[in-house]
């Protein structure tokens, strides 16, 4: 299977998984993973599947990014 490549949010799917994630960001699955875990990006989980919807990630981003202005 070819990996994705994302170079914004929009490319992103509806709903997306970690590894897209990984890839927008810039992030090792792992840490994604542990990022989820602790709630520090908004996903749910679905039996062992972590699921992120793209709006949810994009609402995300925007607060981290408007956290570190000022």
């Amino acid at each position: 299977m070819k990996k994705q490549i994302y170079h914004s949010i929009d490319d992103l799917p509806d709903f997306c998984t970690v590894s897209d994630f990984s890839v927008l960001f810039g992030v090792s699955r792992a840490t994604a993973y542990r990022m989820a875990a602790q709630g520090n990006i908004p996903c749910i989980h679905i039996g062992r599947r972590v699921v992120m919807s793209r709006e949810h990630i994009r609402r995300w981003a925007d607060q981290a990014a408007g956290m570190g202005a000022g």
